[in-house]
């Protein structure tokens, strides 16, 4: 169909490749009315217009009105016997070839029209399911529109309120922490911010005597379980040893000296030197914890804090000056924000004008609706009737050439014909004929009406909603509406009031386009005559908040001098970086952890102890029960002593690990630490005496630029997401062409290939009808071509008077010339025939032949008497012989009227003639045929 459609629209621009109208037939008067007075100034403008489409609309009229004419004479002109009713039985010369050229010409044409009769249907379903569809995509688009209107709003609201909101709470808080923000600046300027570090150091004292008191109670632990348990140890290994050596003659006891040297159970030789060597030697955490316990009773981090608390006074300093300021700020931006408020309603009030007039196509949309159900059947059944005819004439199109092709030709009689001959194929095609004749004016004048419809239709509502800049339509009809009414704020103001049109640039051709160009919808709209986007940008200034931001910076000044670190704090922190604290040797406490306590697995030997015990006889109870104590013993010492033992390491290195950590101050130590946070916060002390004022009235005034700077990047992003970003026309360019789909696509294309097929096939019955007619004839005939001689001689006697012969007593006559014995004769030459005549029908004379030749010669004069016109034919001369009783040969009687040229009925070959002899074709017997 896409072939169809395009074709057609090639055709419309074609004849009528402007606009609907020329430039100035239409106007627009002052009081809204549409006057056209071009036709008396310009009209051969007007007709060179519209010449094309005329003449399309007067050859169709023409048409229709012709045809049924042509119909009526051709009706009336073979029922007289001509225009190829009646025809010689047998083809001409070039019959065969006329019927097969004719043939295959109109095979080509029926399949033309079987093209346009599909396309028919289909333009038909297509238009049905279109204007089924219209109302539900119209609404579909209506409903979309409206969701990206409210969408719009939403996002209006949100920018210029919600927003504004969030802007004035943030510039609040900065207001409030000016003095904050102002003190952690200067910090971070003079590198005072290092006295918060010197801080952290000495609050860490605290944590750093837990660590110590830690480490000092693990050590003393560990130390007591230590000696514990190698005194238990030694006194479990004599007992063992004494018991052992008492029943050495019992193999089991000698077993269990060999496998364990009792000797060695002890504490591990490591462990050992561990106990007795570096334990003692760890530093003296009591003494250190003294010292610590001495830092924080001479008061050393309040000393500190001291310094602390005085930067911190700058803050207090800065924000008592801009309290004052403060509340005047912030009235001042509440009226901007009321400003923004009063701009967001006016583009609220706008948008809400637009959905309501979409709101307002929801009732035009019904009724539309409720007519195309009530009306659309009627037009879909006549659409369908214009294809049903169609197809009935290409039914018979395609019957007559099957049988006109494959059918045989007809035969002389009706009992023994095919039903699908030729003579058949002719009847088809005339009834095509007369079906084309009978329909042809009314399928033109639905053709016509569908054209004239459609391409109004396409130029006055298609073309210019597709196309909308350059259009004469939509410009008449933006000087009737005035879409400019959405501005104003009189809510009262019926929205298309204005006389004459104001806004030249903003009107329903300016939407479209813009729309498409995927602009804002303030652009599209043109907001900007009720919102001056420039002037919000003045804001600031016209309100009075870059005024009164310069008055708080005047007010944000550094007076007095700054003192971060007093001598006694100084003082404290040398003392501290040179305190045992920095001295303590760390990884003498990881050696702890790891190494074995016991020589002997002190569960395995109780394990040994107690199988020893249970092989000895009764006669050393004593013993057994000696070593079954010893082994209770030793489990008893490896679950108390053993287990606290590493559980005591392990802790005493993790708190080691810790306190080592607290010492460091993310530096390599605590001496380390507290020397470079000194001379840090000296520099900073210099830096704060010589440079303090000044870099106070300078980040005061960056306070100030950067407060402003909150307030002018917002109203910036709002210029720029209302003038460029906010309410994207693509969605609702999409839904403007998915309208434009529904209705001009899916409606108007298949309207439009509707008409083209119907009149593709009306232009198409001309040459129809004509190569009909002709085959109907060809079709007809029942003989093939017999030569020329015959076909001579049929057109003369074609003109010739004959006498008619009754049909019923032809076949008596032809009986009684059968019951006739023959007689002899000789030949003798006889005109221009090469051929003899049979024997004893030399002599024969017929005074039919006879008569007939002195009528020939009157009808005929200058011929002379003896002319035969059918010598050639074995006529001339011939008598018929007649038998007596005896079965003599009396003499020759005259033959009965007969009009055969070989004296026998048609197909009647004389057996005495060598020479075939055709009769003449215009003979026919009748259905019984002749006999013999």
């Amino acid at each position: 169909m896409g072939h169809l459609y395009f074709i057609t629209n090639k055709f419309i621009q074609y004849i009528l490749s402007d606009q609907a109208f020329p430039e100035g037939f239409i106007d627009v008067e002052g009081d809204n009315t549409i006057q056209i007075d071009y036709l008396s100034h310009e009209w051969p403008i007007l007709v060179s217009h519209y010449w094309a489409s005329a003449t399309v609309l007067v050859a169709g009229l023409v048409f229709a009105v012709l045809m049924p004419l042509i119909g009526l004479t051709l009706c009336c002109c073979r029922c007289t016997g001509g225009c190829g009713s009646r025809s010689q039985p047998f083809d001409a010369k070039y019959d065969s070839c006329k019927r097969q050229f004719y043939g295959i010409i109109l095979a080509g044409l029926t399949i033309l029209i079987s093209f346009g009769v599909v396309c028919t249907f289909v333009s038909n379903e297509y238009l049905e399911d279109g204007v089924k569809e219209l109302p539900l995509n119209v609404k579909k688009s209506l409903n979309d529109t409206r969701l990206f209107i409210n969408n719009t709003k939403k996002e209006v609201d949100n920018l210029l309120v919600v927003n504004f909101d969030e802007l004035e709470e943030t510039l609040s808080n900065i207001l409030e922490a000016s003095g904050e923000i102002v003190k952690k600046k200067l910090g971070e300027v003079s590198k005072a911010s290092v006295l918060s570090n010197l801080t952290a150091v000495v609050n860490g004292l605290g944590l750093i005597k837990q660590d110590l008191s830690n480490v000092d109670s693990l050590t003393r632990q560990l130390q007591e379980t230590a000696l514990q348990l190698d005194a238990a140890l030694k006194e479990c290994r004599s007992i063992i040893m004494k018991k052992l050596e008492s029943c050495r003659f019992e193999r089991t006891c000698r077993d269990i000296l060999n496998r364990f040297n009792i000797q060695d159970l002890s504490l591990e030789a490591n462990f050992s030197q561990i106990l007795d060597n570096d334990l003692p030697k760890l530093p003296n955490v009591t003494a250190t914890l003294k010292n610590i316990s001495d830092f924080i009773t001479a008061d050393i981090e309040e000393e500190v804090m001291k310094g602390q608390q005085q930067f911190e006074k700058v803050k207090t300093i800065i924000q008592n000056a801009v309290n004052d300021n403060i509340p005047e700020i912030k009235l001042n931006i509440r009226k901007v924000g009321n400003a923004i408020k009063e701009n967001c309603v006016k583009v609220d009030r706008v948008l809400d004008r637009v959905d309501s007039t979409i709101a307002n196509s929801y009732t035009p949309t019904e009724q539309g609706e409720g007519l195309l159900k009530e009306f659309s059947p009627y037009r879909y059944y006549l659409c369908l009737g214009v294809a049903i005819t169609l197809f009935l004439i290409l039914v018979c199109l395609t019957l007559g050439l099957f049988c006109g092709f494959c059918g045989s030709r007809p035969e002389g009689g009706y009992r023994d014909d095919d039903c699908c001959n030729k003579g058949t194929g002719a009847s088809y095609l005339m009834m095509a004929v007369w079906l084309m004749f009978l329909s042809s004016a009314f399928l033109m004048i639905i053709a016509l009406f569908y054209f004239v419809t459609g391409v109004t239709t396409d130029r006055i509502v298609c073309e210019p909603l597709q196309n909308p800049t350059p259009s004469r339509v939509l410009n008449i009809v933006n000087r009737l509406y005035d879409v400019s009414a959405i501005h104003k704020l009189d809510t009262q103001q019926q929205p298309y009031s204005r006389p004459t049109p104001i806004n030249t640039d903003f009107n329903i051709s300016s939407i479209i386009r813009d729309c498409h160009r995927n602009m804002s919808l303030f652009q599209v709209l043109k907001m900007e005559r009720l919102i001056d986007l420039n002037k919000v940008l003045e804001y600031p200034t016209s309100f009075g908040i870059d005024e009164h931001i310069d008055r708080l910076v005047s007010k944000i000044k550094l007076e007095g001098e700054i003192v971060i670190l007093t001598p006694e704090a100084e003082k404290q922190l040398i003392k501290l970086s040179k305190s045992p604290l920095s001295s303590i040797n760390f990884p003498a406490y990881t050696h702890v952890l790891g190494e074995k306590i016991t020589s002997i697995d002190l569960i395995q030997l109780a394990d040994a102890l107690n199988q020893t015990a249970s092989q000895l006889p009764m006669s050393k109870s004593e013993v057994k029960f000696s070593l079954t104590n010893q082994a209770m013993y030793l489990k008893v010492h490896q679950a108390q002593q053993v287990a606290l033992m590493l559980d005591i390491s392990q802790r005493l290195e993790s708190t080691a690990n810790q306190l080592q950590e607290h010492l460091r101050f993310n530096h390599s130590s605590l001496r380390h630490a507290v020397e470079h946070l000194l001379i840090e916060v000296e520099q900073a002390q210099k830096y704060l005496y010589n440079e303090g004022p000044t870099i106070v009235t300078k980040l005061a005034k960056e306070f100030g630029e950067e407060f402003n700077k909150h307030i002018d990047q917002y109203l910036q992003r709002i210029v720029n997401q209302i003038r460029e970003d906010v309410g994207k026309c693509w969605p609702m360019s999409q839904a403007y062409n998915a309208s434009i789909v529904a209705g001009c696509q899916k409606i108007l294309n298949p309207y439009n290939g509707f008409w083209m097929s119907v009149g593709i096939c009306s232009i198409l019955f001309m040459p129809i009808i004509i190569l009909c007619v002709k085959l109907a004839s060809l079709y007809q005939k029942s003989d093939p071509y017999p030569g020329p001689l015959v076909e001579a001689e049929y057109l003369y006697d074609a003109y010739t008077d004959r006498e008619n012969i009754p049909l019923a007593s032809s076949n008596n006559k032809k009986k009684n010339a059968r019951n006739k014995p023959r007689k002899k004769v000789t030949t003798a030459p006889c005109g221009n025939r090469s051929s003899s005549i049979p024997i004893g029908y030399e002599n024969m004379s017929n005074p039919e032949i006879a008569v007939n030749t002195s009528a020939n010669e009157s009808r005929h004069p200058g011929h002379g008497g003896s002319v035969d016109y059918s010598a050639h034919l074995g006529r001339a001369n011939i008598v018929v012989p007649t038998t007596s009783p005896s079965g003599g040969l009396p003499e020759a009687q005259p033959k009965p009227t007969w009009d055969f040229p070989n004296g026998g009925p048609p197909h009647y070959q004389n057996p005495i003639s060598s020479e075939y002899e055709r009769p003449p074709p215009y003979y026919y017997p009748g259905p019984s045929g002749p006999p013999g």
